[in-house]
């Protein structure tokens, strides 16, 4: 139990401590001087134009689960804290917490080149992004095996896995409309570097009195510059001549390509107060090259049905066995995208907003849906901070998320994360965890702003000055 323990502590903690979607941040989607809100909706432009530096310009890590957190896994009684393993942890109070079908994710998006300006009618950007999304499933059934082994049948087979890395180039535009609406979008080239996809066709655990059967079957794809066809279909699997060790072939292999496209809708009313905006990012898809592509599968079995007596050896059966499979050649893959609604309301001179954010990631095997109440503070033209709680996807009351940004002339500096536990469980007296937080994040902008802040009809509204005058004139 103690090495369980152990493992859960690790687990538990390597999630809290990512920290790291589509990497877009809910918080900042009302931050009017942020550039991180157009990544979210190509009709939010930025106050000023920017230059972001390398990497840590626009940095955004994000991981989202409905399974793990503290509150699932440990489990507080008069005597001390226990794992959900624990003999005086029920299945039925632990098993009672999770859903049907276990969805992780943790996706990675960071600039290597960005720039945006204003012109005299509109907002313009240019970036170069590097884009990393992973998915996994898991089956309840998995769980349940785990903490209460008992005669059944357990399928374990709805369980997935996909990575995919690439290269973005994208090119985008915000245009006003008069008073009443801005439209943007953006349009993307793609480099594929990596995809990697693993599928459990069967996977069952079968208990009864006189035997334990488990079997499991299943396939991957990979595809990435440094792979090689020149294996044999049907043969044992096996890493000879899988891998590429002429740079300039591994190099001559970046053909994977592909299209995207992000739009963007706000409109105003109520003399700008009230806003609806609605955007949806990262409609395309990749085409891998197929002389990069390998796949594989692979099946094993195993059974035990107890001791034989006589020679005191366990009764065990079974075994493994891979095999590379012809590869299927070129083949398209869609792109994990959002859908993002908004709604804000400006008070106090659009000192202070309150607004609403729906945001769906459209992932390659589940659909995740989440909402976010803000509240929005812009003390002056250079400085805004948000405070938000994101409902829905078993995020918990308690878990705030948190956000400032600092753009006077010159200099823009971003900090903010959408998930922060402001409640903590000690294990063992000393190791402090988040108790309800599912779903972790940390994003971070630093760059250099350029000219002075253009207040489109978008964006914040009129300086003191502007509405004093405006007021005299409608006095006259």
């Amino acid at each position: 139990m103690k090495i369980t323990n152990k493992i859960i502590i690790a687990i538990v903690a390597i999630f809290a401590g990512l920290t790291t979607t589509s990497a877009q941040m809910r918080t900042a989607y009302f931050m009017e001087g942020s550039y991180f809100r157009t990544d979210m909706n190509a009709a939010l432009a930025p106050t000023r134009g920017y230059i972001k530096i390398p990497v840590v310009g626009s940095l955004g890590v994000d991981f989202g689960n409905n399974y793990f957190s503290v509150n699932n896994l440990f489990y507080k009684r008069s005597d001390g804290i226990y794992t959900f393993m624990h003999k005086n942890i029920s299945p039925t109070e632990f098993l009672g917490k999770l859903e049907d079908q276990g969805r992780l994710s943790m996706n990675l998006n960071t600039t290597i080149l960005g720039f945006g300006a204003h012109s005299k009618k509109l907002f313009w950007s240019f970036n170069i992004n590097l884009r990393s999304n992973t998915e996994l499933t898991l089956s309840k059934d998995m769980f349940v095996a785990l903490k209460s082994l008992t005669n059944g049948y357990y399928d374990l087979g709805d369980t997935h896995f996909s990575n995919r890395e690439y290269c973005e180039a994208n090119l985008g535009f915000a245009i006003p409309i008069k008073k009443v609406a801005t439209i943007g979008f953006r349009v993307k080239g793609l480099l594929g570097l990596t995809d990697m996809s693993m599928k459990m066709d069967k996977m069952y655990l079968d208990v009864n009195e006189n035997i334990v059967k488990a079997e499991m079957m299943g396939s991957i794809r990979a595809n990435m510059p440094l792979l090689s066809r020149n294996y044999v279909p049907g043969a044992e699997f096996s890493t000879d001549n899988l891998f590429l060790d002429d740079m300039n072939q591994i190099m001559h292999n970046f053909k994977s390509w592909g299209i995207g496209a992000d739009l963007g809708l706000e409109l105003r009313f109520l003399d700008e107060r009230l806003r609806i905006s609605v955007g949806a990012n990262d409609i395309g898809f990749i085409k891998w090259y197929g002389n990069t592509t390998a796949n594989a599968k692979g099946n094993a079995n195993f059974s035990y049905e107890g001791f034989n007596l006589t020679t005191g050896e366990a009764k065990m059966g079974g075994g493994f066995e891979a095999q590379m499979a012809p590869s299927e050649g070129e083949y398209i893959t869609r792109l994990t995208w959002t859908l993002n609604g908004g709604i804000e309301y400006n008070v106090l001179h659009n000192y202070i907003a309150f607004g609403l954010l729906s945001h769906t990631e459209f992932c390659q095997n589940f659909t995740r849906t989440e909402l976010t109440a803000s509240i929005n503070f812009r003390l002056g033209r250079w400085l805004s901070t948000s405070v938000s709680h994101t409902f829905l996807n078993g995020n918990q009351p308690g878990v705030l998320g948190w956000a400032i940004n600092l753009h006077p002339p010159g200099l823009h500096v971003f900090l903010g994360a959408d998930f922060l536990d402001t409640r903590f469980a000690i294990y063992k007296q000393a190791i402090p965890i988040p108790q309800y937080m599912t779903s972790a994040n940390v994003y971070v902008g630093v760059g250099f702003n350029l000219g002075k802040a253009k207040y489109m009809p978008s964006m914040q509204g009129k300086s003191k000055r502007a509405n004093r005058l405006e007021r005299e004139r409608g006095k006259i």
